[in-house]
């Protein structure tokens, strides 16, 4: 990943840095299935890469209560969340590290579990960033990780496709995010692991239009723009009355697809 495009997208998380759980509720549930996946086991050195504010840490403390935790993120206002958040535990080391997943200064085969939770997707380089976490890893260790799944979000992309000027770099991101199954496998397979077990969930949501606008704005500002512009501003008017325009009863409808990988590493 160029550095430029790292810091943008760094930038834009810790933006929203302060919004960010309250807008992702659902990708808290989802860590927590993440963490009841990974092979029972004793786990005293954890790596959370794409760690933000910490939920995927919390959700393997809770199971695993594990001796040393790092988490590394590019965003700082991320990390700062999560210091806020965790940084007190005690009975547990927690070293927090400002990095991309490809650069991350971190020892290696030091880690007994590596965990990245909805942060794969915003990865620029996959086959590095596996290939990254699978050095991190002692050997006999485990890698865990939740990212957005290919096939989901169909109905907001049909509505962004057609409110104009069209936001063509919004809309391809989701070409570029979205992975498959056997994506995940052959990224993991090249790091020289183990896939466990790989799968996806498709859930069917039905939320109000603004609890939706609300999670774009959090996760994906650096694309969207600026809602004080007043281009992005009248932008998403147009695109919230769309999809008002196409909601029923129960608010607006969409799919979201999550993909989970567990692996290990030889040894």
């Amino acid at each position: 990943m160029s550095t430029q495009r790292r810091d943008t997208i760094a930038g834009g998380f810790s933006d929203t840095s302060s919004d960010y759980e309250g807008a992702v509720r659902y990708n808290l549930e989802g860590a927590q299935r993440l963490a009841l996946s990974i092979p029972p086991g004793a786990y005293d050195d954890v790596l959370d890469v794409g760690c933000g504010s910490g939920w995927a840490t919390q959700a393997v403390i809770d199971r695993f209560h594990p001796a040393r935790v790092t988490g590394v993120d590019p965003s700082e206002g991320m990390l700062e969340q999560f210091q806020a958040k965790l940084g007190g535990i005690a009975g547990i080391d927690i070293t927090l590290v400002q990095a991309g997943v490809e650069d991350m200064p971190v020892p290696p085969e030091s880690f007994d579990l590596v965990v990245c939770s909805m942060a794969y997707h915003w990865f620029q380089q996959r086959w590095e960033a596996a290939a990254a976490m699978a050095r991190a890893m002692k050997p006999g260790g485990v890698i865990a990780i939740l990212c957005s799944g290919k096939g989901g979000e169909q109905a907001y992309r049909d509505v962004i496709a057609d409110v104009e000027p069209i936001n063509y770099q919004w809309l391809g991101a989701f070409d570029g995010n979205l992975r498959d199954i056997g994506e995940m496998e052959g990224y993991l397979v090249h790091a020289g692991l183990q896939p466990l077990d790989i799968w996806m969930e498709r859930r069917t949501r039905n939320v109000p239009v603004e609890e939706y606008m609300e999670r774009m704005r959090v996760v994906a500002g650096h694309i969207i723009g600026d809602p004080s512009d007043p281009e992005v501003a009248g932008w998403l008017q147009r695109v919230e009355q769309k999809m008002r325009e196409r909601s029923g009863p129960r608010g607006w409808r969409y799919d979201f697809n999550k993909l989970y990988a567990i692996a290990r590493k030889p040894g």
